[in-house]
């Protein structure tokens, strides 16, 4: 992920050069982010089809018109500490086969109303109420299943970039309009490598910029999928706060 180039304002949108691997590692960290969510993108060009059991009630999918407001506050991952000027460049990268297969996540059965038991999942479907286990149980059976949906829709429209690009193969783009649809679907990518990692706050968030730079972590004490899925991490902040800086740039020239 050493060459993942920031967002630039494009002619009606944003636009960031990617190199092959890098398109990849993304797409399966998006993929596999609503594969959690119950869904499966079976390949480029084809429609994805919902993981639902027998008897369940297949939840409707957003379509691109729908509200594409980020995801709930509740749970997010840490704030990027990088800006979109710095380098995000590890020190130490891992190897790409050890970062595609730390991208492996297992898909979760949980449904509404229980909450979910995998913490990652837990992070992108929080509880609507701490404070009464009943109620939330309740707000869970009656609003999950479009929480779900409007999710893997966000994710779907930028998988489908990373797998097709509109515009040209070395770039994606992020057209006028679609900005809010793609930090929400890349926050989602983020609150579940943040689980992933540990990250509970902003201590545990500057433990991994570092060891995604090679430092904090003594060498006997590394290992090779953790330092995938931090640099992963670091790069992935990094990318959506460039983004979001893009975005400002616009604003201000305005």
């Amino acid at each position: 992920m050493s060459s993942l180039h920031a967002f630039l304002p494009v002619p009606g949108g944003y636009a960031s050069r990617l190199d092959d691997v890098e398109r990849t590692i993304i797409a399966r960290l998006v993929r596999d982010t609503a594969e959690l969510l119950g869904t499966r993108f079976e390949g480029a060009g084809e429609t994805p089809a919902p993981r639902h059991t027998a008897g369940e009630d297949p939840s409707p999918r957003h379509t691109a018109g729908e509200d594409p407001s980020p995801c709930h506050a509740t749970g997010e991952a840490p704030a990027p500490r990088h800006t979109a000027g710095e380098d995000p460049s590890p020190r130490h990268a891992a190897g790409d086969d050890a970062v595609l297969a730390a991208l492996d996540f297992e898909p979760a059965s949980d449904r509404a109303p229980d909450a979910p038991s995998d913490p990652a999942l837990a992070r992108l479907l929080p509880p609507m109420s701490h404070d009464d286990p009943a109620l939330s149980a309740e707000l869970r059976a009656l609003t999950e299943g479009s929480l779900r949906a409007g999710k893997v829709s966000r994710l779907e429209a930028v998988w489908r970039e990373l797998a097709e690009p509109a515009v040209r193969p070395d770039a994606v783009v992020v057209h006028a309009g679609q900005e809010g649809r793609w930090l929400a679907a890349l926050t989602d990518v983020r609150l579940v490598l943040a689980s992933r990692l540990g990250i509970s706050d902003e201590a545990d968030a500057e433990a991994v910029y570092d060891r995604a730079h090679g430092e904090g972590a003594a060498e006997d004490e590394r290992d090779e999928v953790t330092d995938a899925l931090a640099t992963m991490y670091a790069a992935l902040t990094w990318w959506q706060e460039s983004l979001l800086e893009a975005m400002s740039r616009t604003r201000r020239g305005r």
